[in-house]
Parts: C-alpha cells; structure tokens; sequence
C-alpha cells in the first residue's frame, strides 16, 4: 500500500551468484516494493553488493543497478564482504529514524500488504517495536515462529514473537545502533551473521494476525548454486568455487548462449 510521509531508507543486499547478472533477481525485487509502498516513502536506497561467488560480475551487477535505478530515485552503491558485513554497515550508514532491510530475491504480496510505510512506522513507534518483519508462510505457530501473541497498534495488526529473521523487514535504527550492532557477526556466513545472534530478543513483531497468508515470496537467487552443492557435495563445490573454476564454468556457459542467441 502506498502512502506519503515517514521517509525511510531502503537498503538492498545483494551478490554476485550468476555470470549472466541479469539473472540476479534485485531489479525485480525492487521494483516490487515499489509497486507495494511507492518511491517517495524511500529517502535513498543503499544497494549492498557481495562479490562472491564470481568476483568478475561484481562491475556488470554494479553498472546494471546503476541503469534501472537512476530513474527511480537517489540511490548509492557499496562494496562488501559479506551479507553480515553489509547489514552493520547499512545500520552506521543510514541517515534515517527507520530502515527497510531487503534482500535481493523478493516479491511482495501488495494486496496484502494494507498499511503504508508510514503507518507501520507509526505502529512499530506506538509499540516500542524495533523490528517488524513481513512472513513468507502463513502466521501460524512454526519451528522458526514461537511464542505468537497477537496484538495491534495505531489500527496495525500484528503477532510479538521473540524470534527475528532476514525476511524483509523494518528496523528502528538508533536501537539496532545502540543494542544490537554487537551481535551481527560479519564473521559468519550468509545469513547466520545477522540472524544466529538476534532470535530471542524483545521488541520483535510479525505483519498481520495469526493464519494471515504470506505477505512475500522467496525467489530464490542462489537457487541454481544451491541445487550445485547439492548435488556435487559440499567439499567438492566449496574447492570450485575457491579456485574459480565455477565461474569459468558458468561464463563459458554464458559465452555460449550468447554466440547461439539464447542469452
């Protein structure tokens, strides 16, 4: 849902997983939150980028993202070592009460998605909330959803858990700043530098009341490394991807495509 007022920053995290970048989902992904809240609502967006696993993409995915964003709006692009790495510097950096924290492969379900950025900035203000994150599953009692307690605040409905996760989400920055900044751990890998260290702290709310449906969709943008591992087995694909021999792999692979016409 659209709206005006409360400006936000909106940071995108993004790698570098395919040769072909226009097959990284993060034009699509921002584009959809967009489509979802509006671009006045966004003060700047900060993309994030990781370079692994195939370094020699990172200036095609940079000069890209420059492309599609010039006209939608002041934008700014950093150089990372990592998702984890990236989130604490999105946090130092952001010039903004609150921030939208949005990794590079979603879709929102804006229809229902019913409150504006400045609304739910409201709610997160009039509940003391620090993290509002939006679910890819149904609301509902799960592995990674404990302790569900349904509420609302300023006509907002909500479920407090103590859990937090890297869906996409809005942060309170001055309290990530002050609270939380010492526990995202650039250290570790992927997601579990950000996540492992924040799942049961207070201040932590869902979109929606319990059995509401999912308000985004994953899409996947290591999908295709993933099925890769699985399938090769971890020490042999972790040994291609440090050699770079992946890479070769997949550039011949785009070469390829090119020459034949079906890039």
């Amino acid at each position: 849902m659209t709206g005006s007022g409360a400006q936000i920053t909106l940071n995108v995290f993004s790698n570098c997983s395919e040769v072909d970048v226009r097959k990284i989902p993060v034009k699509e992904t921002v584009e959809s939150f967009f489509a979802c809240f509006g671009r006045d609502v966004v003060a700047r967006t900060v993309y994030f980028i990781d370079p692994s696993p195939f370094r020699r993409s990172y200036e095609t995915h940079r000069q890209r993202i420059s492309e599609f964003h010039t006209p939608l709006g002041p934008f700014e692009i950093h150089y990372t070592y990592g998702l984890a790495f990236g989130y604490r510097k999105s946090i130092v950096l952001s010039e903004t009460e609150y921030a939208f924290q949005l990794e590079h492969d979603w879709r929102f379900n804006a229809p229902l998605i019913r409150h504006s950025i400045e609304h739910l900035v409201a709610a997160m203000k009039a509940g003391g909330i620090d993290h509002l994150r939006f679910n890819q599953h149904v609301n509902a009692t799960s592995r990674y959803d404990v302790e569900l307690e349904e509420t609302s605040f300023a006509s907002v409905p909500m479920l407090r858990t103590p859990m937090r996760s890297n869906n996409p989400h809005l942060i309170h920055v001055p309290t990530y700043r002050e609270k939380w900044l010492h526990l995202i751990d650039p250290a570790r890998g992927k997601s579990k530098g950000v996540e492992e260290n924040l799942w049961r702290v207070p201040n932590s709310a869902i979109y929606g009341p319990l059995n509401y449906p999912a308000t985004i969709e994953h899409n996947d943008g290591r999908e295709r490394l993933r099925k890769l591992g699985k399938k090769l087995g971890k020490p042999t694909f972790n040994f291609l991807i440090r050699s770079g021999a992946m890479e070769a792999a997949f550039e011949a692979e785009h070469f390829v495509k090119r020459r034949l016409g079906r890039a």
